[in-house]
């Protein structure tokens, strides 16, 4: 929403400059997004009025006037004599830059002293504004002439102003008009809301009844419907005043009938709409009927931008007899629309279901200001003064005669609400004390009128343009912003610091990015919702049930919930290679979605993905240009299991590849499926536009934090000497490093304090389809040094369940 500073000065008083102006505006709760400074012609000249006039005490040839400025009094020096005392004339202000010839430079008035008696401005000769080329002495101005007012308006001309972009909250409908931000500064200040009346002569012969009809057929989408008629108006341009009120607030102007529909909608709210009365068809010689409807299921419909749009059987028209003529409340239609032929005018001023209105826009992709304020609800009660108010300025600027009436289709008259407040609640709210007469004064300033009252409380009935207040907290809170809440005192919080069972999630849930940032990864945030085609591209067999599909998605970018955290992760792999980032390395915690058995399921997930080069590149190195591969991600998984307290974690290679995964493996902790791991499809990647392979795990996060077990145990650093047995063997190319490991922990050997895979060989002399494994065994014991035949003892019991447990030839090393 944009207002002008001198627009808003129309329809209250204040004082505050336009600064003060906008730091006002915030504290009563209203977003100034935006301040423009626009100068226009004859800027700081404005209308003031000569209170007297003495002779100068050191110059015979001036005098010293006191003038009025509309702000205050001045003391002007000026060598003129062609005035007397009362008259109305054009006063310079100190920072005035006067006309001057091409090329010269601006002369700038100041406030100075002139043969020692301080001038604070400059009175003004038509000659010296460039308003006349020969005239002498001071510009007298008409006895109507307003003091105070800016010399351009006086003149008609663009007048240098102050444009304020305004962020109105959806629940405040009212601000989006002059009218209503002029109120909210009115109950401030405490001056007076002037709200223009309109009056115009109606035609005596001529009642709008008998010109045209209006049916609703559906009034729980159109309460209210008013149409007013203005014959033999002359479609032309605009005056400046009301172009330049329109294009400061970023309207272009069409024309004086769209103008003034355009106008009044700012002014007070309530969006118009002027129909070419001659295009509304009849039917069988009966008068033009507006048919307030719903739109036939697929109906084509062309709007005033020219774009043939379908209608679903949801959205409500404007039409006549025979077709739609307006899409109701978001735009009219090129079939009706007001031309320089344009001789007689309907007014349409109606108030709409407003979600009815938001669906209507959002599914056609179409936003006018029109919409933007039904969509938030519009003031059933300003729909008649808004048709007036039209009326009026359509016959004041386009000339024409108005029909005697209206027709006001209002089926069912708004019944206003009625909130009670106690003045002792409030106190006790605000902690402070705000009496009663105060609270009653700001609530009625408000226009809330009051309907019954005690000495400890009031009732008042609340304006259907205020559909926020709905309770007596929210009266309590209006009197809160205009008694100021800058006044009221701070004070310290009591009470116990509070705890909640998420507290110690959220600590897990930072421990978890404290270790994988520490494992050389970077955080990701994707996005909850996803595109549909996303989801089927990248699917997991761990989805926690069917992914969930929005109703009323705001777009199809966003019309899924994610089931996975990989999706997201993959978008922000390709903006990296987008980028030239080719090493990428991420991680993403988050929450997932699906529903499964009718019911809407949540889980916690932990997501990882890696790729490109092992390691950064230096000038030698053999393994400097090693690519990243799935057992370096494997490697960071054990890491971070290993550091958050999961044990027993194993990893079962899948034989077949999946619709995401090349090769890759379940995620057990015993007989429960944490996760996978796995290499994404080479087709996939040639989506996605990946130069490497990429390698992806996702966890179960809320299983981890189940099984973990967060305890540390410590042990000193051993004493005794080791001793190290190498074994190596040929295997199947099935058997796993889990095999072995499972193999050796069934000899329940004693003394083994750890095994290590060293090396893994195929090719010369290795049998086909088998591998060589190379393992080496430390054995320890921790209070004394092991004989020789202690370790071979125990060793041999793991060289005899190597080969009965795997079917190992075990070599000599």
């Amino acid at each position: 929403m944009k207002v002008t500073y001198n627009w808003l000065r129309q329809y209250v008083d204040f004082n505050w400059s336009a600064e003060e102006l906008s730091e006002r505006l915030t504290m009563l709760g209203v977003e100034v997004e935006g301040v423009e400074t626009r100068a226009g012609e004859f800027d700081k000249v404005v209308v003031a009025q000569i209170l007297a006039s003495d002779k100068h005490p050191n110059a015979d040839k001036l005098s010293v006037c006191r003038v009025q400025d509309g702000a205050g009094e001045r003391q002007i020096v000026c060598g003129a004599k062609n005035y007397k005392v009362g008259d109305k004339v054009p006063l310079a202000l100190p920072g005035c830059a006067m006309p001057t010839a091409p090329g010269e430079q601006p002369f700038v008035i100041k406030a100075s002293k002139m043969r020692g008696v301080e001038s604070q401005g400059m009175l003004c000769s038509a000659k010296e504004l460039g308003v006349a080329e020969d005239a002498e002495g001071l510009m007298i101005l008409p006895e109507n002439a307003r003091v105070g007012q800016a010399f351009a308006e006086f003149l008609g001309r663009s007048a240098g102003d102050v444009v304020y972009d305004l962020e109105i909250t959806p629940n405040r409908p009212d601000l989006n008009s002059v009218i209503g931000l002029a109120r909210e500064i009115s109950a401030l200040t405490g001056n007076p809301l002037r709200i223009p009346s309109p009056n115009f002569s109606e035609s005596t012969t001529e009642k709008a009844a008998s010109v045209v009809n209006v049916r609703i057929e559906d009034p729980t989408l159109c309460p209210r419907y008013v149409a007013r008629v203005v014959r033999g108006v002359t479609v032309g341009p605009s005056p400046a005043w009301l172009r330049d009120t329109l294009e400061k607030v970023g309207i272009r102007s069409i024309n004086n009938v769209v103008d003034v529909t355009n106008y009044v909608m700012l002014e007070v709210g309530q969006p118009l709409h002027a129909f070419d009365l001659h295009l509304l068809a009849t039917s069988g010689g009966s008068l033009p009927t507006i048919v307030v409807r719903r739109a036939s299921e697929g109906e084509k419909f062309t709007t005033l931008d020219q774009q043939e749009r379908t209608l679903s059987s949801e959205m409500l028209v404007i039409a006549d007899e025979t077709k739609a003529v307006a899409l109701a409340g978001v735009m009219g239609g090129l079939n009706s629309e007001i031309q320089n032929t344009t001789r007689d005018v309907l007014i349409e001023s109606a108030a709409f279901n407003s979600s009815n209105i938001r669906r209507t826009s959002k599914k056609l992709g179409l936003r006018t200001d029109a919409s933007y304020r039904f969509e938030r609800g519009s003031d059933i009660d300003a729909a008649e003064w808004a048709s007036r108010r039209a009326a009026q300025l359509i016959s004041e600027l386009a000339g024409g005669s108005v029909s005697a009436g209206a027709i006001d289709a209002y089926p069912k008259p708004f019944v206003p609400r009625q909130i009670t407040v106690a003045f002792a609640r409030t106190d006790a709210l605000l902690g402070i004390s705000i009496p009663p007469a105060e609270q009653r004064s700001f609530l009625t300033r408000l226009s809330l009128r009051e309907v019954a009252s005690s000495d400890s409380t009031a009732t008042y009935e609340v304006p259907p343009f205020r559909p926020d207040l709905k309770r007596e907290a929210d009266l309590i809170e209006e009197i809160t912003r205009l008694f100021g809440i800058d006044k009221i005192p701070a004070t310290p919080p009591r009470g116990a610091l509070g705890s909640h069972p998420f507290d110690v999630v959220f600590d897990t849930f930072a421990e978890c990015r404290r270790l994988v940032t520490a494992l050389g990864l970077d955080e990701a945030q994707g996005q909850t919702l996803l595109h549909a085609d996303t989801v089927r591209l990248v699917s997991v067999e761990t989805i926690p049930g069917e992914p969930i599909t929005l109703a009323n998605p705001l777009s199809s970018d966003m019309s899924v919930l994610r089931a996975s955290l990989l999706p997201g992760l993959l978008d922000s792999f390709r903006n990296n290679l987008n980028h030239k980032v080719q090493d990428v390395r991420l991680f993403e915690l988050g929450r997932v979605f699906g529903r499964k058995e009718n019911a809407t399921r949540e889980e916690w997930r932990i997501a990882f993905a890696i790729t490109g080069q092992r390691n950064q590149p230096f000038w030698s190195g053999d393994d400097r240009n090693a690519r990243l591969d799935i057992y370096d991600l494997k490697g960071l998984l054990d890491e971070f299991l290993e550091a958050f307290g999961m044990r027993g974690v194993t990893f079962q290679r899948r034989q077949n590849p999946t619709n995401l995964f090349a090769e890759s493996a379940t995620i057990y902790s015993g007989k429960q499926v944490l996760g996978e791991i796995g290499q994404v499809l080479p087709t996939l990647a040639k989506v996605y536009d990946f130069r490497d392979p990429v390698f992806v795990a996702e966890l179960n996060l809320d299983l981890l934090m189940a099984r973990r077990n967060a305890a540390r145990s410590y042990k000193q650093l051993p004493a005794y000497p080791s001793s190290r047995r190498d074994v190596a063997m040929f295997v199947g190319e099935a058997v796993t490093h889990e095999a072995v490991l499972n193999a050796v922990k069934q000899a329940k050997p004693q003394f083994l304090e750890r095994v290590d895979l060293f090396d893994i060989f195929r090719g010369k002399n290795v049998p086909e389809g088998e591998k060589s494994m190379a393992y080496a065994f430390t054995y320890r014991h921790n209070e004394k040094t092991l004989t020789d035949a202690e370790v071979n003892a125990s060793h041999e019991k793991v060289v005899a369940s190597l080969r009965t447990a795997l079917g190992a030839a075990v070599r000599d090393v």
